[in-house]
């Protein structure tokens, strides 16, 4: 009765993660369905960054713009002017108050700007990450232990526009942005996703 108990169990706990596994096969699924509605985008975003006990630390704004695959533009006005930019082969993270510039592999830079998932068609890249689905918001976690960021929250309104997002760091640290003049047929112009350092701007390369 015991062999047979432990056999019972064995193939319960089998069901149950292979269940669990296919659920999360499915939310991958149905958040890339989402993404894959629109090829490019852009929007305004409000920030506000609080800390571990969920206190303000800080409020800022800026513009994003996005094209499928792999191209996205963050820059944030306030408080502070800093850009993240995807050429679809790098990476580039400025900040004009110190004066560089920090340049990383596409792959490389997701891990710590989860959000750039969102203009990636890349199989690779996603299968680094689980998918979890509740309504219309979806949770991305790294199967990676250890990352700066912890997870990504990502809620679409009824209109499968983004509409919320919120970063989760390992230190407890969130920011939450929230999107609006969601714009799915913008004029982007030929530089957009183009970055060139400006002089004296220090390059930090680390592909």
């Amino acid at each position: 009765m015991k062999i047979m108990a432990k056999w019972c169990a064995a193939g319960l706990t089998a069901c149950v993660w292979s269940l669990s596994f296919n659920a999360l096969a499915d939310d991958s699924a149905a958040l890339k369905k989402k993404l894959a509605s629109f090829r490019q985008f852009s929007a305004h975003f409000e920030q506000e960054v609080l800390d571990a006990q969920g206190k303000p630390l800080q409020k800022g704004s800026g513009e994003m713009v996005l094209q499928r695959p792999d191209h996205f533009r963050w820059e944030a006005k306030q408080p502070d002017d800093n850009l993240i930019l995807s050429d679809g082969k790098a990476v580039w993270l400025y900040d004009p108050f110190v004066e560089q510039v920090t340049v990383m592999s596409l792959s490389k830079a997701v891990i710590n700007t989860p959000f750039l998932l969102i203009s990636s068609t890349d199989d690779k890249i996603w299968n680094n990450y689980l998918i979890d689905q509740d309504g219309s918001a979806f949770t991305i976690t790294s199967k990676k232990k250890d990352q700066r960021i912890e997870s990504l929250r990502m809620v679409f309104d009824s209109q499968n526009r983004i509409s919320r997002m919120e970063v989760n760091e390992a230190q407890g640290q969130r920011s939450e942005f929230t999107l609006s003049s969601f714009n799915t047929k913008p004029v982007i112009k030929s530089d957009t996703f183009n970055f060139k350092a400006p002089e004296g701007v220090t390059v930090d390369d680390q592909r």
